[in-house]
């Protein structure tokens, strides 16, 4: 079973045209938050690709993008695992005004380690975005600066978000129902 040719476990939650319109919402706000100042938009790989690809298109700023890569799925792809880090050495944010942007806000782990992380590098200033915040008890204090959507606690996927490396390219966000797939996926 090929579960990308497949629609009938997927529910729409949020459409592209709601994505976009919200893109612009807050490319309008990080215009006026920024002021024409040189921003360095780092990106969480993979997830977060579709959502700086529209950003950098929509925001009036110049900016430089920066990529570092994240892992924390194990078991089937939707039980947390160990956080994986790659890329973050080889910043360098001195005096940048630095934009982190992750595809989703979950246990909220991945971003404040990776916050953290980044502000060892001496940035002028640290601001992060994410796409979704999952409405969840979140294990740590931090807070994303920008969200576009929250969200209840289901599995998504779609607008670069996945399932075991499905699904990336569909053009809205989707509730992915887990339980119709085979213990082999």
């Amino acid at each position: 079973m090929n579960p990308k040719n497949s629609t009938t476990h997927l529910e729409l939650l949020i459409s592209d045209h709601a994505i976009h319109e919200r893109i612009k919402e807050v490319c309008a706000q990080l215009d006026q938050d920024y002021a024409d100042q040189e921003i360095t938009v780092v990106m969480i790989m993979k997830g977060a690709l579709c959502l700086v690809a529209d950003l950098i298109r929509l925001i009036h700023l110049p900016c430089s993008i920066e990529v570092i890569q994240s892992s924390s799925y194990g078991e089937r792809g939707v039980v947390r695992g160990g956080l994986t880090l790659s890329g973050i050495e080889k910043l360098t944010l001195q005096e940048k005004h630095v934009l982190l942007v992750d595809d989703i806000f979950d246990s909220g782990i991945t971003l404040s380690t990776i916050a953290a992380l980044l502000e060892e590098k001496s940035p002028k200033s640290l601001k992060s975005l994410v796409l979704l915040s999952k409405n969840v008890p979140h294990k740590t204090t931090y807070r994303p600066d920008y969200v576009l959507f929250e969200i209840e606690d289901r599995f998504v996927v779609g607008y670069g978000l996945d399932y075991k490396e499905y699904y990336r390219g569909l053009p809205g966000i989707y509730a992915l129902s887990l339980e119709n797939f085979p213990n082999k996926m």
